[in-house]
């Protein structure tokens, strides 16, 4: 047997320590006796194994008073250096720098357990090619980096590590990006390891309506939220799920495809087309062909003549345009369709809307929360509250540096 193989001694003494971590990041600031009680581990056991970690430097022990009582509490150290985020789109990238401490969580007062407000340092945007490939959307992403730390008066060398989010489904085993995405030069790449040799830092990838969910979660609609669902209706549908409050991110990481989530097939599709119109993953009648950014412009540029952009469209909407109204509406019905099913079966409490289309506000997220009472459960829909992203369109890129501060707190432990 391996000397730290799960049955060793050594297999358990690493065992515990991660449990001893865990309990620290869930709680922020625990006593010993709370993390003992967290574990099930005996406080002896928690004693030793927090004097190791404060001696290596990953937890910092401090006394303070709680209930009156002079207690030991421990937290994780802050780590010095700073973190990126990359937003990848359709026909855009975004970069974003943080400082690194502020990704983890603390105490507020009251016991809850809180992150710090994101405090971006420097933040940059740029237009890409519609349907870019790997090493296009990487330069950019490293020129813009370079500028954002130069923003930021951060070296190079002090960048601990990168997240990045893209619109496709990314396998959390092997790395790669699969199909269905809206970014086919993508499809096949080992993004997390191309990504870092061009940036030469580590480098965490996933789903950006995953990302979107981190961040909500972190410092937006989503705080305290035990189980929720973060919707993005952009170019493309995703939606990030929150169970017991954490992400779920599925057997293979790539939970949460519900654009590809048959609303329609037997209907005709948003152009007409008898069964629904076919989608990019094969099928027919998905979410994505009826409530994507792509959908809404593309119903009404014939009406007027001219490419349109979704703010014109809301802009119009909201100065009382009868086609804009009624084709927002009508995304909102699609949309809470496909969601009917889905809080039937996990029953969240509440749903975020992100994305492009959150813009829209009460004239998506009406209809939308009607057609969710008329699709689900009865007890299922009671109470589910909809509402808009709190982070807007830069909740993807917060996210991210969200992303890179998990990878660094599983690195550092």
């Amino acid at each position: 047997m391996n000397a730290a193989g799960p049955g060793s001694p050594a297999g358990l003494r690493e065992a515990n320590r991660r449990r001893v971590l865990d309990a620290v990041l869930t709680a922020g600031e625990p006593t010993q006796s709370g993390i003992a009680a967290a574990t099930g581990l005996a406080p002896a056991t928690v004693s030793n194994i927090v004097r190791h970690l404060v001696d290596a430097g990953r937890l910092t022990a401090t006394t303070t008073v709680r209930g009156g009582r002079r207690v030991r509490a421990v937290r994780l150290t802050p780590p010095t250096g700073h973190l990126a985020g990359i937003d990848f789109g359709h026909r855009h990238v975004r970069v974003a720098v943080a400082r690194a401490a502020d990704t983890l969580p603390r105490v507020a007062p009251g016991g809850a357990v809180v992150a710090p407000p994101a405090e971006v340092l420097a933040e940059r945007e740029a237009e890409l090619p519609e349907g870019h490939d790997v090493d296009s959307g990487l330069d950019a992403a490293h020129a813009l980096l370079g500028e954002a730390l130069a923003e930021a008066g951060v070296d190079r060398a002090d960048l601990l590590g990168v997240g990045i989010g893209l619109p496709a489904p990314v396998d959390a085993r092997s790395g790669t990006v699969g199909e269905p995405g809206i970014l086919p030069g993508w499809v096949g790449v080992d993004a997390p390891g191309r990504a870092a040799a061009r940036l030469g830092v580590p480098v965490a990838v996933d789903n950006d309506a995953l990302l979107g969910t981190l961040a909500e979660q972190a410092w937006g609609a989503l705080s305290g939220v035990a189980d929720a669902v973060y919707l993005k209706l952009s170019d493309g549908v995703g939606a990030g799920l929150v169970l017991n409050g954490r992400p779920y991110r599925g057997r293979s990481g790539t939970a949460g495809e519900l654009g590809h989530v048959v609303v329609g097939e037997d209907a005709g599709g948003p152009a007409g087309v008898p069964g629904g119109t076919v989608c990019r993953c094969g099928n027919r009648g998905c979410l994505e062909t009826w409530a994507s950014t792509t959908t809404v412009v593309g119903l009404l540029e014939p009406l007027l003549g001219r490419p349109l952009s979704v703010a014109e469209v809301v802009a119009r909407a909201r100065g009382g345009h009868a086609p804009s109204r009624r084709v927002l509406a009508d995304t909102g019905r699609h949309v809470g369709r496909a969601l009917g099913g889905l809080c039937s079966v996990l029953t969240p409490a509440r749903i975020v809307v992100g994305g492009e289309l959150a813009q829209a506000g009460d004239l998506l997220i009406d209809p939308l929360h009607a057609a969710l009472e008329r699709w689900a459960l009865p007890g299922a829909a009671e109470g589910v509250e909809v509402v808009a992203a709190g982070l807007g369109a830069r909740a993807h890129v917060l996210g991210a540096v969200a992303l890179a501060g998990e990878q660094l707190l599983a690195a550092r432990g």
